[in-house]
């Protein structure tokens, strides 16, 4: 059964690359975060985050805080705090 756990991650991964790459993220409010350059998962734990660069500086935001994609990702509320699990703590925007 964790089999067929681990192989729905990587699908829903490989999905999220094809639609999420290259588009800017942005918060409700309209302030921009970055673009989706890759997407990370760990599938121990069946997790899928969105690494997203802002000149250089990366953050990695978990895909459950999206709330809608069209031309860009829109996210739900303050990604800030919700990212410090995958960087160490700190909040990279």
């Amino acid at each position: 059964m964790k089999v067929l756990q681990i192989l729905k991650t990587m699908l829903a991964a490989r999905g999220l690359e094809v639609l999420l790459l290259g588009k800017e993220v942005i918060t409700p409010n309209d302030i921009s975060l970055g673009v989706v350059t890759a997407i990370e998962k760990e599938l121990s734990h069946d997790k899928i985050w969105m690494v997203i660069d802002n000149k250089a500086r990366e953050a990695i935001i978990s895909i459950e805080q999206i709330a809608s994609v069209a031309n860009r990702v829109v996210l739900f509320g303050d990604p800030s705090r919700d990212n410090s699990a995958m960087n160490g703590g700190q909040a990279l925007f």
